[in-house]
């Protein structure tokens, strides 16, 4: 037997030792916590890789993904390896395997065998490449099998592309012609709204008071003091604020209603959500515990705020709601008018949704 060489050329690896099998040059490369390494040289017991290998992983037990890339298809095999002979200078190691009679052992010997011979066959029920002159005539499928078999896929494509223009639709709508507004509304009892007059502090806020007594009272920034008096008597509620509040003119301070009042929406908007609330072509809301209902923005629902402040809306729902609701966050989603050269199309995709306002 020739004495081996001294200096061992990149392209191979040493052998481990007599019992080991002689390294095999082929085109696989090798996965290990994220990190690709180029596969150079492999057997039945071990391989070779080079790479940015980190010197410390010596000794180290990893999981090595092999993959060996075929025209049209790869084959991966996970098997359980030990770094070893780690040369930072080239770059290079030597991967052992912990389990060489593992799961991976037909599959990995009828690759190596397959490269060998030049040809991929078969590999147990997964791959099978049969050459042409081994198929006997008469063994494919007559001219109606052909036919009902051609009619069945052309049928399953037209079912396919029919749901994937609905899904389409469906989110080119969520995407482009509904918006939800990102500060949910509140169910609550419709009446009139009593605003602060004037930018200041809240000073004194009395929601128990009686008809023509005073309800809130603001301390100007200009020092002056101004009060509001309850114009009926009627049920009061408070609009977010407390002795103390800062407000601003035209922020809503109290709401009155009477006690046979319809329950409204109300809420806030950003400014750059403001302009989608004006032009919506329907409004659904949607509340806390799942209940569902169409709304419309009111004729004089749109308050005012200071510059970039978030501005005041109310909604009135298509039906009458339920008095439980009352105090209920609802999600509000704005819907654009749809074209109508665009609107057949999004109806299919979303027929609960109307286009125009009643």
């Amino acid at each position: 037997m020739d004495q081996a060489p001294r200096h061992t050329p990149p392209e191979t690896l040493p052998l481990t030792g007599p019992g080991d099998h002689p390294m095999l040059d082929m085109p696989f490369h090798v996965e290990i916590d994220g990190r690709q390494y180029r596969g150079r040289g492999l057997s039945l017991v071990r391989a070779g890789i080079s790479g940015l290998i980190d010197p410390h992983a010596a000794e180290s037990e990893r999981i090595a993904l092999f993959v060996f890339p075929f025209q049209g298809f790869v084959v991966a095999l996970s098997i359980e390896v030990r770094l070893k002979d780690i040369d930072p200078s080239r770059g290079t190691a030597a991967l052992e395997f912990l389990e060489p009679m593992g799961e991976h052992l037909p599959q990995l010997r009828h690759l190596m065998n397959a490269h060998i011979a030049g040809d991929l066959v078969t590999l147990g029920d997964t791959l099978s490449v049969r050459p042409a002159e081994g198929r006997k005539p008469g063994t494919g499928a007559v001219p109606g099998q052909r036919g009902l078999r051609r009619l069945g896929g052309t049928l399953i494509l037209l079912v396919s592309t029919v749901a994937l223009l609905g899904l389409v639709a469906t989110k080119v709508h969520e995407r482009v012609f509904t918006r939800t507004l990102a500060i949910p509304a509140v169910a609550g009892v419709e009446g009139q709204t009593l605003a602060a007059t004037a930018t200041g502090q809240i000073d004194f806020l009395n929601p128990d008071a009686k008809s023509g007594e005073v309800a809130f009272a603001i301390r100007a920034n200009t020092g002056q003091t101004l009060s509001v008096v309850l114009p009926c008597d009627c049920q009061v509620q408070v609009m977010g604020v407390q002795p103390g509040s800062t407000v601003f003119a035209g922020d809503p301070i109290l709401r009155l209603s009477t006690p046979d009042a319809a329950v409204a929406l109300t809420g806030t908007a950003l400014p750059e959500e403001l302009l989608d609330l004006a032009r919506a072509g329907a409004i659904d809301v949607t509340f806390a515990d799942g209940r569902e209902v169409s709304a419309r923005l009111a004729p004089d629902g749109l308050g005012t705020a200071a510059p970039g402040q978030p501005v005041p809306f109310r909604l009135l729902p298509d039906a009458p709601l339920a008095a439980d609701l009352t105090g209920q966050l609802a999600e509000v989603t704005l819907h654009r008018p749809t074209p109508d050269l665009l609107r057949p199309l999004f109806d299919r995709s979303t027929p609960d949704i109307k286009a125009d306002a009643p």
